[in-house]
């Protein structure tokens, strides 16, 4: 019998997503924030420290958009092979059926809600989304939004943000289970990826296996402890 933590491998930020994720505060220090990450700024750590003695966030709260941000350059890490392309990173709890958003440095903060809803309607399936489908067949996935079936129920909530097509593209977990994935969208309709474009991508994201396991437990670690250390 699978446990719950062999189950969720990334549990330590699956779990901090839920609780963190839609927090006004939260939003608002990352509209502030993404713009700086997707300059290539480095002292955020600053930012963080002027944040927390002006009481606009706890320790908790800092260490949350510490781990955001170094989920964030993965992303930009993406985007800057790819053409016109905002990358987004999704995490996938199995054992709920739930998805939380990880990361979008380039993309709107308030787009990504829309994964609360999937959550509070239970709609995640194979036919939800090009993320529900690659996350349930485990295979790329390419889609126009403007036409795409799997798009029928969050059409009109994508399309409002501009966005014309999406790639996903699922990551897993050490054990071989999909653990979430990562999501391309662009402004332009029918604008799919090239069968190189796909293949450097999934190359580059296992490679980021390790790294977000490694986050993980440092979240783990510090809701045990109650300690945080900000390392940008």
């Amino acid at each position: 019998m699978v446990t719950l933590v062999n189950a969720i491998e990334y549990q330590g930020i699956v779990e901090n997503l839920r609780e963190f994720n839609l927090k006004k505060n939260i939003k608002e220090q990352l509209n502030a924030i993404n713009p700086l990450l997707v300059k290539k700024e480095t002292d955020l750590k600053v930012h963080f420290e002027k944040a927390m003695d002006n009481g606009l966030l706890t320790k908790n709260e800092a260490e949350f958009l510490e781990i955001k941000m170094e989920l964030g350059r993965m992303c930009l890490e993406l985007e800057q092979v790819l053409d016109g392309i905002y990358v987004t990173m999704l995490f996938y709890d199995q054992e709920r059926n739930h998805v939380f958003h990880g990361a979008c440095p380039s993309g709107p903060v308030e787009f990504f809600d829309f994964f609360e809803v999937v959550n509070e309607q239970g709609i995640l399936d194979e036919n939800c989304a090009s993320c529900g489908r690659a996350i349930f067949t485990q295979e790329v996935v390419q889609t126009d939004i403007e036409t795409s079936p799997l798009w029928s129920q969050l059409r009109n909530h994508v399309l409002a943000y501009g966005f014309k097509s999406c790639t996903s593209i699922p990551f897993y977990s050490s054990d071989g289970r999909v653990a979430g994935t990562f999501a391309h969208y662009s402004t332009r309709p029918n604008n799919m990826l090239t069968q190189d474009e796909v293949e450097m991508i999934q190359e580059k994201t296992s490679m980021f296996s390790e790294e977000i396991q490694r986050i993980s437990d440092r979240l783990q670690e510090y809701t045990k402890t109650g300690n945080t250390g900000l390392t940008i």
